[in-house]
């Protein structure tokens, strides 16, 4: 009897040392995707992945070119400008422990550009007030839970021969620190 219930006491605490050790991995690890994608980028400014070094990441789409800008908002709003696409066309802003929290397609751009405002809900809350009831608002502004994070781009090709065109229109996107309007 005495056995049975030492069994039964080493199968539950080695059951919950597993289950700790599980959810503890996305802290521990140093070379998770998002470490990968915020090393090769400037803060406030797009950065493309080559596509050789999108290759080297797990369970990478090669069908898709894409840039990331590693935002820091203490400075305020950052605005993210993007032309539209001939194919698919998407924005994904994501935090280091929450993963992605908003993602923006190109099917909510408005007069032929893609503009995302990435702002915390105090700058929000100052940006709304300013806004003129009678004009609509045509840019898309996303609340950030945090101060930091990352804005992945991705850009579908549909052909081999479409990736230069995707490459480019990732050149010409912006990722733009704004200050505050008074």
């Amino acid at each position: 009897m005495r056995l049975l219930i030492h069994l039964i006491l080493f199968a539950i605490i080695a059951g919950l040392t597993h289950i700790v050790g599980i959810f503890l991995i996305p802290y521990l690890t140093q070379r998770d995707i998002y470490s990968r994608l915020e090393a090769g980028a400037p803060v406030n400014q797009l950065a493309a992945i080559d596509n050789a070094d999108l290759k080297s990441f797990p369970f990478a789409d090669t069908n898709l070119a894409v840039a990331v800008c590693r935002y820091d908002l203490t400075t305020g709003p950052v605005r993210l400008r993007v032309p539209l696409s001939e194919t698919f066309l998407v924005l994904a802003l994501a935090e280091r422990r929450s993963g992605i929290y908003s993602s923006v397609s190109d099917r909510a751009a408005t007069g032929g550009m893609l503009d995302v405002v990435v702002a915390t809900a105090p700058q929000l809350d100052r940006i709304a007030r300013l806004d003129d009831e009678e004009q609509a608002v045509e840019e898309i502004r996303v609340a950030a839970p945090g101060l930091k994070g990352l804005a992945i781009l991705k850009v579908f090709i549909d052909r081999p021969s479409s990736r230069e065109k995707a490459e480019a229109l990732l050149r010409r996107a912006q990722c733009e620190s704004e200050s505050l309007p008074n």
